[in-house]
């Protein structure tokens, strides 16, 4: 006489809350392993993007220390700054890089809207996209090496990933998407509640972890770096998609560091 096998049950559908927002947003940002209990798909953006910011702190907040790290052992400045960088990329998984990458590849490469989107799906790398990738690589190397007081440093470095993921949810919740399909539709639209929590987290915690002016310095041209960047793909694709949400997060971390860099005496 054979056994039944016992039922597995079923796992619940997702239900919007702080800790499963954070589950959700974990799993969509980052490439940390954690296994939620419940069924979602990207529908559950819409409301989990409030989280994106936090997000922000665990991803920066791991990298600055890895830069800490790095200073107190005696490393030179740049050798900790490419550590830093090199965090940031692991915990993503490349998601960004590989998604500004795409887009430089796309606007670059194509000569019609049709043509850019073909070219940001294709999975080869072209050499738009390599020359950006070192460009902001290299930037945000050199940006991150110049904080010679490293518990500046660590502040925006801190800083910058949370504003950076802040701007993705305001590109998702102002911009129509470019595709039917894809990342950026099925993501759909963020409520407006969630973008109003998410600016929230994204202008309170620079100004909690830096000088409020260097924080108001870094958010203005941080914004302004994913304003210009979002204007640029509406021009060319109609819209986002995910490779511009991730092209924003680049482009105004980079501007955030950049900023903050230019003021330094």
């Amino acid at each position: 006489m054979t056994e039944t096998p016992p039922e597995i049950p079923e796992m619940p559908d997702y239900r919007s809350g702080w800790i499963a927002d954070i589950i959700v947003a974990l799993n969509f940002l980052t490439r940390i392993p954690v296994r939620p209990n419940f069924l979602f798909d990207m529908s559950a953006m819409t409301t989990a993007c409030r989280c994106f910011p936090l997000i922000g702190v665990l991803i920066g907040g791991l990298s600055a220390t890895i830069f800490l790290i790095a200073y107190f052992i005696g490393l030179p400045l740049l050798l900790a700054a490419l550590l830093c960088v090199a965090t940031q990329i692991l915990l993503t998984g490349a998601l960004h890089e590989d998604a500004i990458g795409d887009v430089a590849d796309g606007f670059g490469g194509g000569a019609t809207r049709e043509r850019k989107l073909e070219i940001m799906r294709d999975s080869r790398v072209g050499t738009y996209a390599v020359v950006m990738l070192i460009l902001m690589i290299g930037m945000k190397v050199v940006a991150i090496s110049s904080f010679e007081n490293p518990f500046l440093g660590f502040s925006a470095i801190l800083a910058a990933s949370v504003c950076s993921r802040g701007a993705m949810v305001w590109a998702m919740h102002l911009m129509p998407s470019a595709r039917k399909d894809g990342l950026g539709a099925a993501a759909g639209k963020p409520t407006l509640t969630s973008a109003l929590w998410a600016l929230g987290f994204t202008v309170l915690i620079p100004l909690i972890v830096l000088d409020p002016f260097l924080a108001s310095i870094g958010l203005l041209t941080a914004f302004l770096a994913a304003l210009i960047l979002g204007f640029i793909a509406y021009r060319q694709i109609g819209g986002q998609s995910g490779d511009v949400l991730g092209s924003i997060q680049q482009i105004s971390e980079t501007g955030f560091l950049l900023a903050l860099v230019s003021l330094l005496p």
